[in-house]
């Protein structure tokens, strides 16, 4: 199944992984569109009282409840706000409780994020949580007393503030200015709308707006995250949570907002991202990388009436190279290979590592299918030059197969079956040649 031969590549790409989500002080997971286990840290495993070399990969949160009924409701409630997420098509922030090993209940804000492939289909979902037990508690003692309140506040690293029922900033946190370089005291009893200046232009209008439903009355929560811009002229990633709170008389009395910086959430979201897309030995497009791109460019193609052809490639005995010289120096070749590719193809075009020893290239924008032909043949005339790895010397060449848009097909699928083909074609013929699906 392609999800197991995705998962095994974590494995080569593990101390790299493992290095940047353990080093995250929140919890980390990210599971497929089946809701499978792919990626985790430490901090999850420890929680629910897992070994750190515990095969969860490739687990549901089911078939985890099975295994550690201790902590079933967890993983039920995992699979229901699951499939919330993915009905919401869109992030969700829910609050989760539960007793660690160590005895203590611990409160978390969890925040998932569905995505999508181009077809609308599920591909993957981001869990980030983070634990707010301290700041539930010092939510609590607002409730009891402003004093102990303040003293909590103070001492966090969160941004807090106090917004009255005009609009105007009552507290701001120390910890403003050392997040921001802006002076908190410059905005205490200054309007909540001198701080939304400084949001980025692209989420400007929507967060003054919903500031204002909220100074309003017409909403209880809220939460966002911007672009702030600090005194030092950078933009830095914030997260605000906004709650409204109300007198005995049940009248608005003010917003508490606590805001935190999150750049490393979104380092670690766009490395995720990555991982998804891109191969882990290469590091070019992937499979699923290849047929979303296919998809689109099949789409310009059709618009702009230009040429588009498929070029599907391998390596002739590829599997004798492992067997006799090693996996390592196996990679070692295919690495290799993909920057010869590289070297030759044009700037638009596009290569993919398919699997295995299988390529992909998609050479959009051509003159016509002669200019196919010479690319494919300087391609593998490249590749029988000599290979020098860590001492080996060897050759190797390379079959390759081209199906062209539209006149062999007018879908990825059905591109990719028939550039196979044309690949096999060439095989037959006696490799090492370029052939044209017919």
């Amino acid at each position: 199944m392609e999800y197991i031969k995705y998962l095994s590549t974590l494995t080569t790409y593990e101390p790299q992984l493992r290095l940047l989500i353990d080093l995250i002080p929140e919890f980390i997971v990210l599971k497929d569109g089946y809701s499978r286990w792919l990626v985790t840290n430490k901090l999850v495993l420890n929680s629910y009282g897992m070994e750190d070399d515990f095969p969860y990969i490739g687990k549901t949160d089911l078939e985890l409840a099975e295994i550690f009924p201790a902590h079933r409701h967890n993983f039920i409630f995992n699979m229901e706000t699951d499939k919330a997420a993915w009905e919401n098509g869109e992030a969700i922030q829910i609050e989760k409780s539960f007793q660690t090993p160590d005895g203590i209940t611990r409160t978390w804000e969890v925040i998932k994020t569905p995505v999508f492939d181009k077809n609308s289909n599920k591909s993957h979902l981001i869990i980030v949580s983070r634990e707010i037990t301290e700041r539930k508690k010092a939510e609590e003692s607002l409730k009891v007393s402003e004093s102990n309140y303040r003293f909590i506040a103070e001492n966090m690293k969160d941004i807090l503030i106090t917004v009255n029922h005009k609009g105007i900033i009552k507290y701001l946190s120390p910890s403003f200015e050392k997040i921001t370089g802006y002076s908190y005291k410059d905005y205490i009893n200054r309007e909540i709308a001198k701080l939304i200046e400084y949001i980025h232009p692209n989420q400007y209008r929507p967060i003054k707006k919903a500031f204002k439903e909220l100074v309003l009355g017409k909403e209880n929560h809220n939460i966002f995250e911007y672009q702030f811009l600090k005194r030092d002229g950078q933009y830095i990633w914030l997260e605000a949570n906004v709650n409204t709170i109300y007198n005995e008389n049940g009248d608005f009395e003010k917003l508490v907002l606590v805001a935190r910086d999150i750049i490393q959430r979104k380092h670690f979201q766009s490395q995720l991202e990555t991982l998804a897309y891109y191969d882990y030995l290469t590091n070019i497009p992937n499979r699923r990388y290849f047929m979303e791109k296919l998809s689109s460019e099949i789409s310009r193609a059709n618009d702009t009436n230009q040429l588009l052809a498929l070029m599907y490639l391998d390596i002739d005995y590829f599997k004798n190279i492992n067997d006799k010289l090693g996996h390592h120096i196996g990679d070692m070749l295919l690495v290799m290979l993909t920057r010869r590719i590289q070297n030759i193809l044009r700037d638009t075009d596009i290569l993919a590592r398919i699997g295995g020893d299988e390529f992909a290239i998609i050479l959009s924008n051509l003159s016509s299918s002669t200019e196919a032909q010479i690319i494919g043949e300087r391609i593998a005339k490249k590749l029988q030059e000599p290979w020098y790895i860590e001492g080996h010397t060897f050759q190797t060449t390379s079959s390759i197969g081209i199906a062209c848009y539209f006149k062999d097909g007018t879908s990825p699928q059905t591109l990719v079956c028939n550039a196979d083909k044309a690949l096999y074609k060439a095989k037959e013929n006696g490799r090492a040649q370029v052939k044209f699906y017919s």
